[in-house]
């Protein structure tokens, strides 16, 4: 996922800014790739690097941003990382493609495979058996922010969030703008085991 600020979603969209610049210590996005923004997709069209002695204020123009040193602030601020002359920076060029997601469907796993897999992820975790309790916890609450939702599971925010990108890669969680809901499969999921399932989960938790 590429994320933008609030302030900047309509400027996006609009195809007003078509550059974004990100501190990364690596590309988190590939040229020619589709990501999701949390309103709507874009594809990637150019992903070089820029050393923060190289930003210009021209750079700077084409993001959005006033003059150089407001462009190495946007970067800097996503991590509040230190940075230098010689702090690598990435450049991303994007298109937007609007709000429904242009990307063929992947292959659906059955709902014996998804249970599978959540059974791994339930054994592998310290904290023992999660899956099921957050995907209640998304259905029951959905669009709700994620630190309210870690707060429910007892979690740190972060910890939250990379569990739940974990129900993602399986399709059954849809992040929003704001919070999370099921995708059709996490629900299809959920409606499958029933009532005592839940029940269980709730007397493992409660």
């Amino acid at each position: 996922m590429l994320m933008f600020t609030a302030a900047d979603h309509q400027r996006v969209a609009s195809g007003e800014i078509t550059v974004t610049w990100r501190l990364w210590k690596y590309p988190h996005v590939k040229t020619g790739r589709i990501y999701a923004t949390g309103f709507g997709f874009v594809k990637i069209e150019d992903v070089r690097i820029v050393q923060v002695a190289h930003v210009t204020d021209a750079d700077a123009h084409e993001a959005g941003l006033w003059d150089a040193a407001a462009l190495v602030e946007f970067a800097r601020s996503h991590t509040g990382a230190t940075v230098s002359p010689e702090t690598v920076l990435h450049r991303v060029q994007f298109q937007y493609l609007g709000d429904v997601d242009p990307r063929p469907p992947g292959p659906a796993l059955r709902l014996d495979e998804v249970e599978k897999r959540l059974e791994r992820f339930d054994r592998a975790s310290p904290r023992g058996p999660w899956t099921l309790r957050a995907l209640r916890l998304i259905e029951e609450n959905p669009r709700v922010v994620a630190r309210k939702l870690a707060y429910e599971m007892d979690w740190g925010t972060a910890d939250f969030k990379l569990h739940i990108r974990k129900l993602k890669a399986l399709g059954l969680t849809i992040s929003c703008e704001v919070g999370y809901e099921l995708s059709e499969s996490g629900q299809s999921y959920l409606d499958s085991i029933g009532e005592g399932t839940e029940a269980m989960s709730r007397g493992r938790h409660d």
